[in-house]
């Protein structure tokens, strides 16, 4: 690995990749019968880590790339859902939803100050703390989609593989 990315590395981004797209069960536990299911086709355990890492997140120069210009620990008061090549989605709990406009209004001027443009904010609408004596919907959450900044080795390299 050129790119000096070890195994470890691979690994943890696995696993977090994992915690992301695991619904049920336990990520670590799916991430190593993966693993299982790899070393069993006649794999190393390294092999099968590097070919799990190729399949479910691409390639390990990205990790390396984004080791410089890595997300930071998530704002506060939000969770990131998904952080991809090009887009990432960080959910914000705003119930009671007046009261929490301004920690919504500080995360998305952290988005993109520090990940990239906002291009949506979809509002999760259902049961509030209202509800209970109104009856009414109210918006529980937003998700907040946003466009992840590249480096200029990210955007040269698209550029030169668009020209023929």
């Amino acid at each position: 690995m050129g790119e000096s990315v070890s195994v470890d590395e691979l690994y943890v981004a696995l696993l977090r990749y994992y915690r992301v797209a695991t619904f049920w069960g336990d990520p670590r536990v799916k991430l190593e019968s993966d693993i299982a299911k790899l070393v069993e086709e006649g794999l190393t355990r390294e092999e099968a880590i590097k070919r799990l890492f190729a399949e479910k997140i691409g390639d390990y120069r990205v990790l390396a790339e984004r080791r410089r210009s890595a997300l930071p620990e998530i704002l506060e008061g939000a969770k990131l859902i998904y952080a991809g090549r090009r887009f990432g989605v960080v959910y914000v709990e705003t119930d009671p939803f007046f009261e929490n406009l301004p920690k919504l209004g500080r995360i998305l001027d952290e988005v993109e100050e520090r990940y990239g443009e906002v291009v949506a904010v979809i509002p999760n609408v259902g049961a509030v703390t209202t509800s209970l004596f109104t009856g009414i919907s109210g918006v529980k959450g937003v998700a907040i989609v946003f466009k992840l900044q590249r480096s200029e080795a990210e955007q040269q390299s698209e550029q030169a593989g668009g020209q023929h």
